[in-house]
């Protein structure tokens, strides 16, 4: 196995990024993803999911439907297939995502967003608004065919309409002319045809067909002879529409057939797309980035952290791995971090060769390996009988042989669960057996012994764990160029160890360790003293490069909003000085016609002086409002009174109102009006009342489908205006679109409480009656 994907948790990554997926081929296709090689193919992925986010975050997420991958269905339009009104609905909400798509990317072009990786996809796609329009123009988004879609369509519905009506009337009429035969004065259906309910002793009164009789045998429901005619002349006609339907059926089949080619071009260009935008909303979850990538081994992750962990709470990491340090010892307190140190690198590494962004700083490098093992956790085998040391070894016994140059290899706890000193050699013996190659290597432990022994190597660095000495808790981030201790004696005395016991093994291991090992300790004290200053410097440049940055887009910021009003002042008073000099121009122009001016047009020409620019609509004055004032009102060209005044509001009656307005919109009247007496004028209503008595109906049959709103609009205003709340509205039961158009309307109108069919003597199905709010 060249990547050990399961025991780094790739696979859970592939997991959540496939809940984003809008198709199953999407869906197969992200978790069947496996780390590549190829710079170039790293690279492309890694730029179209980085532009996709910034697509995303600008201008929304591309408007994929669900489950819009139509592939089945055009492979039966390469086999010239006819598909039914369904599987035509799928191809025209396909049609309708493209149609949005298209949009979408022409307003990525308005937006001047700009990105050359997605645009090749967007420059791909095909239009086929014209396909799109042909449907519509067929069917409407429920599948039903619209009547306008052929002539004769249109002539079968308006003669099954005025059929309808025929057989409503004469079925009306034989209600009327035989009501003294009936049993009840309703019509009733009876083996689907429309029947009457004759007493049994008249029975031979009536000429008809008999299709049922009740259970007493008192009734018996007879189709009259003067209707069989016009329901045999509908079911003709339903037979015809049937026909014509499935002929327009097979027009729009045709079509799809025709632009099979470019709608599979265009699946394949939404595929892809769906596949980045996946990419691209995982990354955005984990704020994810594009590292730089290398394939000369070299790994630097800044602030790097687990994707599986809390991206808020989780501690980032900082570590490096160059051809001088190829490999890097973690030392450190259980549960203080190292193996989750591990897990980070192999899995940023596989998701960066898979094309995905990673949670790090965007100054982080990734290098790109041919194999990445790892060997981590207790993955103890009770079916094979192997213990814990047995499982290890297995998988590294494997490495060993199967390693190649450029290959990522990570060691959890090395040399555990066995002697402690047969670990520690057989340890060192492993890390020797890797030598030979050019690889990279991470490795944790908790052996003095190996702690010396990367000291003594030129190419191994150091690495602990941090950990609060004082709450003996650990602080999880990477501490570089340092090896940490257990802290054994630390957390016994904390947890309450007799303290005669805690010092005679701190005595017992002062006397097994070593010069060496004092030295190390010693150093490591000093290396971290300076690791706390580095990070302290850093954190301040960093902190006085943000403040540069604000400055200078404060800065930028005020100079453009400086030029911004600027312009606009400019602007605004040329107009005013333009307007001023076209009014000046006219005023002389007229002076010149005139050789002598009278006393009125000089007041007329010093008041067209007076007055301010059109475009101000206030116009100040000097006199004071207060309440009781009368004042004109300028939009009204009404006189009224004050009653209250707020603020620069003023409440003012005029007739039966009461309204307020703004200064600019009153003047004071210095001399009050007295009041003309209104004489009282009798003005007939427009229209008459409509009576409060008798049935409302609305009789729809012959109506075509968009006259119905409109009919139905203008029956609802007189019903209101009568007083009437409930209408009867006729539809019949001819192919249903008009009965369609009803129930659209019943649906969307604020004024209608509540609806149901006619019952028996209602007119059963082929009426609606409603009830007004």
């Amino acid at each position: 196995m060249r990547f050990m994907m399961k025991p780094l948790e790739l696979n859970q990554i592939l997991d959540m990024i496939a809940q984003y997926a809008k198709s199953d081929t999407v869906k197969n296709e992200i978790l069947s993803l496996e780390p590549m090689t190829d710079i170039d193919v790293i690279n492309e992925g890694l730029n179209e999911t980085n532009d996709m986010t910034m697509l995303i975050l600008r201008a929304g997420l591309l408007p994929f439907l669900e489950d819009y991958d139509i592939h089945e269905l055009l492979s039966y339009a390469s086999l010239e297939r006819v598909f039914s009104i369904q599987e035509l609905l799928y191809i025209r909400l396909f049609l309708l995502m493209e149609r949005d798509i298209i949009r979408y990317y022409k307003e990525l072009d308005k937006l001047k967003i700009n990105s050359e990786s997605i645009q090749k996809y967007f420059s791909a796609l095909h239009s086929h608004l014209s396909l799109l329009n042909y449907i519509q123009s067929k069917m409407d988004e429920d599948g039903q065919i619209l009547d306008s879609a052929t002539p004769e369509l249109t002539r079968i519905r308006k003669d099954l309409n005025r059929y309808d009506k025929q057989l409503q009337d004469k079925l009306q009429k034989c209600l009327t002319d035989y009501s003294s035969y009936l049993n009840e004065f309703v019509i009733v259906m009876r083996n689907d045809r429309f029947c009457i309910p004759v007493k049994d002793a008249y029975k031979n009164k009536i000429k008809g067909v008999v299709h049922d009789m009740s259970a007493s045998k008192q009734t018996v429901y007879i189709e009259p002879e003067a209707t069989r005619q016009i329901t045999a002349q509908l079911e003709q006609l339903k037979v015809e529409e049937v026909k014509e339907i499935q002929k327009i059926i097979a027009l729009l089949s045709e079509e799809v057939n025709h632009a099979y080619l470019s709608l599979k071009d265009n699946l394949d260009v939404f595929l892809a797309l769906d596949f980045i935008t996946s990419k691209a909303r995982y990354a955005l979850t984990i704020k994810g980035i594009k590292p730089e990538i290398n394939s000369e081994g070299y790994i630097s992750l800044i602030k790097a952290r687990h994707p599986l962990l809390d991206q808020e709470t989780a501690v980032p990491i900082t570590l490096e791995l160059n051809k001088e340090f190829k490999t890097l010892l973690i030392t450190g307190p259980n549960t203080g971090g190292k193996t989750v140190a591990l897990k980070t690198v192999g899995l940023l590494t596989m998701m960066t060769q898979c094309g995905l962004l990673i949670p790090a700083s965007e100054a982080s490098k990734v290098a790109i390996f041919n194999q990445i093992f790892a060997d981590i956790g207790d993955e103890q085998s009770i079916m094979q009988s192997l213990s814990t040391f047995s499982s290890h070894l297995t998988k590294i016994i494997a490495m060993i042989e199967n390693v190649k140059d450029n290959a990522l290899v990570l060691l959890d706890e090395l040399g555990s669960g066995t002697d402690p000193n047969e670990g520690v050699s057989l340890a060192i013996a492993i890390l020797n057996a890797f030598k030979p190659y050019d690889i990279r290597m991470m490795v944790t432990t908790h052996y003095s012994e190996l702690k010396s022994y990367a000291y003594e190597q030129a190419n191994m660095g150091t690495a602990s764990v941090a950990f609060d000495k004082k709450t003996l808790k650990p602080l999880y981030y990477l501490q570089m160029g340092t090896t940490g201790s257990s802290h054994a004696f630390l957390i016994a005395r904390r947890l309450g160890l007799k303290e005669e016991v805690v010092a005679d093994a701190e005595t017992i291991y002062q006397g097994r360790q070593t010069d060496l090992a004092k030295v190390m300790e010693k150093l490591n004290d000093e290396m971290l003293y300076i690791e706390k200053q580095k990070e302290n410097l850093a954190e301040e440049i960093t902190l006085n490069r943000k403040a540069k940055q604000e400055y200078q887009l404060s800065k930028e910021k005020l100079l453009s909003e400086q030029d911004r009003i600027i312009e606009s002042i400019k602007e605004k008073e040329e107009k005013k000085w333009n307007n001023l000099k076209d009014e000046a121009r006219e005023m002389i122009i007229e002076l010149q016609k005139k050789n002598d001016l009278s006393k009125p047009e000089i007041a007329q020409l010093k008041y067209k002086l007076n007055q301010s620019n059109e475009l101000h609509r206030i116009q100040l004055f000097d006199d004071e409002l207060h309440v009781n004032d009368q004042v004109f009102i300028l939009p009204y060209q009404q006189y009224g009174k004050i009653k209250s005044i707020k603020n620069d509001e003023y409440e003012v009656t005029f007739g039966k109102f009461n309204l307020w307005f703004k200064t600019y919109d009153l003047r004071k009247e210095n001399t009050k009006k007295e009041p003309t007496k209104a004489t009282k004028v009798v003005s007939s209503n427009i229209g008459e009342t409509p009576a409060r008595t008798g049935k409302y109906e609305l009789d729809l049959r012959g109506y075509r489908f968009e006259e119905v709103k409109d009919a139905i609009d203008q029956t609802i205003d007189s019903a209101l205006l009568s007083g009437l709340m409930t209408i009867r509205i006729i539809h019949g039961f001819g192919s249903g679109a008009v009965r369609k158009a009803v129930y659209d309307y019943i649906k969307s109108s604020p004024y209608i409480k509540s609806h149901r069919f006619g019952g028996e003597g209602e007119g059963l199905n082929g009426v609606t009656i409603i009830t007004l709010k």
